[in-house]
Order: structure tokens, then sequence, then C-alpha cells
């Protein structure tokens, strides 16, 4: 599963960026306004990450469009809004900006609750104007659009006591880029050998040490845009940050950021440093000063950020802007998908600047001495040195020359995956790398298009053929568990060209009857994911599943109109699903809520998030009572709720039941504490948290959080708590393989030209579904002529199981396991193609699930890597009283060892 964004933001690691901005040319009409259902299309800010709808508010200079929401939507931090959501060029459907939050005191609990919103503007200038009051504190921001610079957006902040309350010792805003959906580059213009670009220090929350290193000083943020969306950058410019005392007297504060996977925070101390003017970030005796830090009575905190907006995926989009009055170089190169990274002559990273189509580049740089480090595919590299002197106003550089790749051409035929790895040096290929270098301490945090493999679908736009470094490389092709594998090797030699021959995927498992879901796949739409809608359809078709469930994080986005523009509808189906997401640790949830899909809902284009339901501060009951109420009577799946580290997770809900603060005891009663807050009903509709559908049993390729989560399952079913188990990727990026692992629902017909949404929700409700990673199941009880399959009611106290197992030939199998009421009651070997059988009595009512795994090795190894072949059943359940209905039998005693000891290997 993804890496998710910090929930709980502790000291010296969260805390983040700056708000966006939106101006308008010269003579270009001004606009800040509330959306509303007649202005929406001239009012609203297109993109993949736009989230604005009637009741926000929308600013505009005929250059920039800006959004901030509504006070009473909720943001991805809390659950009020207020907030700067959306940033880009209007008209060009461009946006990728999240959120930019303001936070005092370095907390989430902090969170700025903005009450009020104004707008305003003159000749020259638009403005909105939030404020908000909160421990004491008054907090006004206005965002801000000029006429006279319709490139960047003007954010100032003043924080002023006016009553008693909470010492505030930090004043902070974080701006998230989830999963580095945009990726932070850190600029410190008055020491350039200071600046630290795309690679920022880890921090361990429990080093003192680690935290002050992680503190960097960063006048100028740059957020770039992702390869395959449209080209944007962001640039935060810290302008100003100061006390402004009752006299009139000004002090600087000291300035702090921090950067991680998910998130780049700025923050000022409330009181001057002890030892200097206040450059830098704070040293340890700031930080002991902390517990006696406060706003006095009429002190005002002061300050001012520009964020600009540039029209290319590049630094230099930013920085020119920054030094427009410095030396343009200019230059030519023979890869227009090189990055070429400017950096001083000491390494320390300056801007970065992507050619044109055509090669051409140009950028500005103040005085100094430069390289040029240029990085292409096929493992292409040239340096090229500049120097800029006080009288240099234009410096043309000599053509870069990287040389000819080696090129193979793909075959046309042929759908699924392919993997390169070179022979001698035993390394895979990584392909769609954006070449910039976005790392946290020692990790490289990949893009939305980088991954280890390509896929093939036959979607318009996929490449014909690729660029490799010479060498011979040993290629793979998979689809899917259903399709064979196949290998081959191939010599590429710089400058030539060399045909990748590998016939069509032939499908080697049929599973008639059954169809391949996915219920759990983002995109670009989601806050924390920049893979292209169409790209990850792409994906879904080169894996061989069937039904993708779209669930973008906090908005609803209908996926048929990529499915078409894939040009893939007989290849798959899409269900427009949403995953609803809560962060926030207060409200009437002090821990958090968790993730939750709910599917089919229905979009609302005009809606904030396309009419997605808020969780965010709120108990789960409340929220499944809204999302029970939606005409589509979606189904309700809770996700990854427990995880699979030793520490956990904040958004697994079943780590602190959103109330409780402690875990799910899957050993002990619902009746009992904590497990009972499962089961408190919710005033005025009687609704409990535990009355949801589904529950993500697998996701992804993680077996201890499989096993984790089987035990709150099976606690639940032993307590007559029927919940359907699922199997899902959960896939955020290109890297992350979707379709797999995915969950195989019974249907009358599997062939997608006949798909029927009504018949796969009602197999999917009945149970009539499996979990798999690669074998293929059929189990049924069998008994006095009664044949009963997966979600069906058995009557007798005596049966056969029978299960019969395939898979691709490349899909290695070891074992299958029977359980009855979470008992391990046989295990044997199996092998594909087998066929077996195990006489089963029941001394009363009972659920019979099947496990069947295989070792991770061979091509299956080297195909999906960190995956292993495992497939697991929803339950069977025996009616041995006849009385029509599975009676749970309770919580047994001894517990079996899948509810004691669910970490340990089966």
């Amino acid at each position: 599963m993804k890496k998710r964004f910090p929930t709980s933001l502790a000291f010296g690691l969260a805390i983040s960026s700056l708000m966006l901005l939106a101006t308008a040319t010269a003579g270009a009409e001004l606009i800040a306004a509330r959306i509303t259902e007649s202005n929406f299309e001239t009012h609203h800010v297109g993109g993949p990450d736009a989230d604005g709808g009637i009741d926000d508010w929308f600013l505009s200079n005929g250059t920039l469009c800006a959004v901030v929401s509504d006070p009473e939507h909720e943001s991805p931090l809390g659950p009020q809004g207020g907030v700067l959501i959306d940033l880009g060029h209007c008209g060009r459907g461009d946006d990728q900006w999240t959120v930019v939050q303001p936070m005092l005191n370095l907390s989430q609990s902090h969170i700025v609750p903005v009450t009020r919103l104004e707008t305003g503007s003159d000749d020259s200038r638009a403005w909105i104007e939030t404020r908000a009051e909160f421990a004491g504190v008054e907090i006004v921001t206005r965002h801000l659009l000029s006429a006279l610079e319709p490139h960047a957006l003007v954010v100032q902040t003043r924080v002023q006591r006016i009553d008693r309350g909470s010492r505030l010792f930090a004043l902070g805003t974080i701006f998230l880029h989830p999963a580095g959906q945009t990726r932070p580059f850190s600029l410190l213009r008055g020491d350039l050998e200071r600046s630290r670009g795309f690679r920022h220090p880890a921090v361990d929350r429990r080093s003192l040490r680690s935290m002050l290193g992680s503190l960097i000083d960063s006048d100028v943020h740059v957020f770039v845009g992702a390869e395959g969306l449209p080209p944007i950058s962001y640039g935060l410019e810290v302008q100003t940050g100061r006390l402004r005392e009752p006299g009139g007297e000004t002090r600087p504060l000291r300035a702090f950021a921090t950067t991680g996977e998910h998130f780049t925070s700025i923050n000022l101390l409330s009181r001057a440093s002890w030892l200097d003017s206040g450059s830098g970030p704070p040293r340890l005796l700031d930080l002991a000063r902390i517990p006696f830090m406060d706003l006095d009575p009429q002190d005002r905190i002061e300050i001012d950020y520009r964020i600009w907006v540039g029209d290319r995926a590049d630094v230099a989009a930013i920085t020119d802007r920054l030094w427009v009055h410095s030396a343009l170089i200019e230059g030519q190169i023979d890869d227009p998908t090189a990055r070429i990274h400017i950096e001083t002559a000491a390494g320390a990273p300056v801007t970065l600047v992507r050619p044109d189509s055509s090669g051409t580049f140009s950028l500005r740089l103040p005085v100094g001495a430069y390289r040029a480090r240029v990085i292409a595919d096929a493992d292409r590299e040239a340096t090229r040195g500049l120097d800029v002197d006080d009288g240099t106003r234009r410096l043309s550089l000599d053509r870069i020359e990287l040389g000819a790749p080696g090129w193979v051409v793909l075959p046309v035929e042929l759908r699924g995956r392919l993997l390169f790895s070179n022979v001698e040096t035993d390394r895979t290929v990584v392909f769609g790398g954006d070449r910039l270098g976005f790392e946290i301490g020692d990790e490289a945090i990949a893009g939305g298009l980088e991954a280890p493999f390509l896929n093939r679908s036959g979607s318009p736009g996929e490449p014909e053929r690729i660029a490799l470094a010479p060498g011979r490389y040993r290629v793979i092709a998979v689809r899917g568990p259903e399709y064979a594998a196949r290998e081959t090797e191939v010599e590429v030699e710089a400058g030539q060209t060399v045909m990748l021959d590998l016939p069509p995927l032939a499908r080697e498992a049929a599973t008639p009857g059954w169809i391949a879901a996915d219920l759990h796949v983002h995109s670009a739409e989601s806050f924390d994911s920049a893979l292209p809608q169409t790209r990850q359809i792409a994906a879904f078709a080169a894996s061989g599943a069937e039904v993708l469930v779209a669930t973008e994080h906090d908005r609803i986005v209908d996926p048929r109109p990529a499915l078409r523009e894939a040009g893939l509808e007989h290849e798959l189906v899409t269900i427009t699903g949403v995953e609803v997401t809560s962060s926030f640790t207060g409200g009437d949830s002090p821990h958090s809520t968790g993730h939750w899909n709910a599917f089919p809902v229905a979009a609302q284009r005009k809606r904030y998030r396309g009419g997605a339901p808020t969780l965010e501060g709120r108990r789960a009951h409340d929220a499944i009572a809204d999302i029970r109420k939606l005409e589509t009577a979606p189904f309700l799946q809770l996700n990854h709720p427990r995880s699979g580290s030793r520490d956990g997770e904040g958004d697994t809900y079943l780590h602190h039941l959103g109330v409780a603060g402690t875990p799910y005891v899957p050993t002990r009663p619902l009746t009992e504490a904590p497990n009972s807050v499962l089961i408190e009903p919710g005033d005025g509709h009687g609704v409990r948290d535990l009355d949801f559908d589904g529950i993500e049993l697998l996701n992804g390729p993680d077996l201890l959080r499989y096993r984790r989560v089987r035990a709150d399952w099976l606690s639940w079913l032993l307590q007559g708590e029927v919940k359907i188990a699922t199997s899902n990727s959960d896939s955020h990026r290109s890297g992350i393989v979707v379709g797999l692992p995915r969950t195989y629902v019974e249907t009358a017909s599997d062939s997608i030209d006949s798909f029927s949404e009504t018949d796969f929700l009602e197999s999917l409700r009945s149970g009539r579904a499996y979990g798999t990673t690669g074998p293929l199941l059929e189990v049924h009880l069998e008994g006095d002529g009664v044949e009963v399959g997966l979600g069906g009611l058995f009557p007798g106290r005596a049966g056969v199981l029978r299960v019969a197992v395939n898979a691709a030939s490349w899909v290695p199998l070891g074992e299958w396991r029977a359980f009855v009421n979470g008992e391990l009651v046989h295990r044997a070997p199996i092998a594909a193609g087998d066929q077996v059988e195990l006489p089963l009595a029941f001394a009363r009512d009972a659920f019979v699930t099947v496990e069947v795994e295989g070792p991770a090795e061979g091509l299956y190894a080297e195909a999906l890597p960190g995956f292993v072949p495992f497939a697991f059943t929803n339950p069977i359940f025996v009616d041995v009283d006849g009385n029509g209905l599975f009676d749970a039998p309770g919580l047994p005693d001894p517990l079996p060892a899948t509810l004691r000891n669910p970490d340990a290997a089966d």
C-alpha cells in the first residue's frame, strides 16, 4: 500500500507550505466572488486536483485562477475550510495544488478554524480575506491577486492576541504534496551553497539531533508539477516574517522549514531569537525557549508570502521570475526529454530546466560559477560548466550532445507488463522517472509514472519504442494470474534499433462465471497521486483485470470519460467510487476515522469535491449514516484497518477505533471495552460504527497486515457480524501494480460487453467472492444433493468441502488450508489443476473458509517482487439446526490461533 501523509504532525516532522496565488494581467477582469450554480462555468479552476465548487470562493486576475474553500467545507487536514485549495492558470485545467493550511504550535490539533470570509477589490487588486479566532488569538489572512503582477498570488497573514488562551509559540503553514505528488525544491537565494534542491534531510522524531538537522533555512520552495499532466509549477517565496510590538517597533522572526515525502512546512517562532537577527533555522537554545514563548497582548506577527505560478513543470519557471533581471542562458540539447540541473561549482542545487520539444532551453541565473548536469534516459549524462559575471546579459551555450541510445521496438499485439533487466549488471530498468532526484534522507521518492516495468494495453499514446543503454537484456512479459508469462533476451547497441520478438500472452487459466475486480484504485484525481487517469486505466487493462472501481481520495470523479479516451471500453468496465478519508485528530473522533471506500456513487461536477461525503473529525457512524442515505445505495468498505508495520499508522482505524484511542481486541467480545464503541448506536439515526459492508483483508502484497485484519474479521464473524472480505491493490502510481491483489466476484456473465453493475454488486454483497494474488479457486460444500458456494448457507451437520485450484504456469502453488470458525482444521499440498475433497462434520452452526498459498520463487518472484502467491475465500455458512439462518457460535474457548497470535504465519 502507499505511504500516507502524516496524520499527527509532531514537532519537527510536520507543518508545511503556504498558499498559492492567482493574478491577472493588466486590464483583465479582477474577480473575487462566491461560486454559484449560475457562475460555476466561469468561476472555477480546472485540473486533476481541482476541488472547488458551489459555495466556495473564486479569485482571478485573468491569468491565474484560485479557489478558497468555504469555511463549512472540510480540508484534507481538518473539518474546517477557508483555505486555498485550487490554483492554476485560467482556462488551462492545470491545477495540481493540494492545500495550504495555517497551523499553530506545530500541531494538527491546532488547525486554524476560519469562521468568517470576506471579498474585496479595487482598480488593481482583488482579494479574499479569512478571519479565525483560536485560543485567544485572531488570525487574519488575505489572498490577493494583482493586475500589476499577473503570475503571483500574495498571501498576507496577521496574528494578534485578543484574549487569554493557550500559549502561542509558533505559527506555520503546511503545504501538502502527498507521496511526492508535486516535487519539492528548496532554495536559499542569499546563500546558494546552502540550498537543498530536491534532496531533503530525513528526520527521526525520537532524536533531538535528527529533528534539529531536518530544519532548513530556505526562502523559496518550488513545487514542480508531475510528468504526464498539464505542466505547472508553484514557487512559495517567503518575503517577510516579523513581530510588531505595540509601540511600532519590529523584530525579525526566525523562520524554519521541514520537508517530508508528503508535506513541506514553514514556521516562525513567536519571539525573536536571543542570539542574532533571526536568519536561519532555530538553534537548540531557541527551541529550549519554547516552553516560555507566547504572543503578548497587542503584539502582532506579520507574515507575507508570494506564490508564483509557472507554466512549465520545472524549477526555472519560478526562478526566472525571481531573477528576472539576471543573465539569460540559452542552449540546445539533442534529447528534449533530458533534464538540466544547474548547480554551483561546488555542487549545490540552484535550479532545473526542461527543454521544449525541439530541445531548446533557456533560464536566468545571477552572477556566479555554475555547472549544468544533464540527465537523460538510457543512463546518459553530461556536464557543462558556465560562468556568469557582472557584464553577462546573454550567454549562448554550445549544443549539448548526449549521444544516441539503443532503441527497442515493442510488439504491437502484446498486452501485459514488460520487465527489462540488464543481464551483465542484473539491474532492472526503471521507466518513467522524472529525473529530478527527489529524496528524503537516502530514500528516493518515486514519481507517478516511475515503474520497473512497462504497461502495454493497446491504448493510444503508448510508445512504439523505448530507449535503452547498450547491453544485453532479459525481458519478462506477464499479464495477470489467468495468462501465460514469456521471457526472452534482446541485444541493444547504441544508435541501433532492434525488434522485441514476443507473441501475445495466451490465457492459460480461464475463470468462467467469475470477473476480476480491483475495488480500490487511485489516479491523479486523488490528492496523493500524480498518475494520469488514462494511464492508470491502461495499466489496469495490461494487468488483465476487468472491473476498476475508481476510489479517489475525497473526490467523486466519473472515470468513464477517461476510459473512452484510453480506447479500452471493451477491455474493462469502471465504477465510480470514492475513498472517504480522515487524518484530523479531534472533534467527535479524537483519533481519526480512517479510510472508507463507497461505491457506486454519483459525481456532482459543480459540487465541492464532486459531492464527496465528509469524515474529518466525525464519528464513523455519522458518516456511515450519511452514506446510507445516498440514492446509489453504495457498498461501504473499511480500508486497510491495520498496519503491516510494528509501530502502526494513524489511518488504520482498528488501531485506535476513532474514539477509544486503543486497538480493537479480537479476543474479546464486542460488548467489552474498547470493542464496545463499535456497536454504540448514533444519536438520531441508530447506525453503528460497525455498520459497513466489507473489509479489505488484503491491501497490496502485505500478508502480515492480512493476518492482522483477518483476526478482526474472524472475531466479528464468530459474533454474527458478517463483513465481506476483499482484496485490492490500492495503487496510486505506475510502480504499484494495479489489479493485483484482486477480488474475483461470481457473475452470471463474465463478459465485459454484458456486464451488469447491479448483478455485480448483489453478488459482492452476498459474499460470492474471493481474493487472490495468483491462485484461482472454486470452492463448494456439498452433501445430500445440495451444493453451496461462497457466501451461501449449507443445511446439514456434515458435508464434503470440494476445492479446485488453478493457476497460470508461472504462478507457484504449495498448500491449501481449511478453517472452520477460524480454526485451522486441515492443510495439505496442492498443485495447479488439482481438485481435492475434505469431509467435514459440524456440531453447531459454523462457517468455513479456505486459503491457498505458494512460494514466492522463479518467474513469479521476478515479475512481482514482494508478492506471495496467495488466495483466500469468503465463508460458506453452515446451518446445523435447520432454522434457515447462520447462528453465530460466539468466541470459543480456547480461541483459535488465528485470533490469539495473528502475527504468526499459519
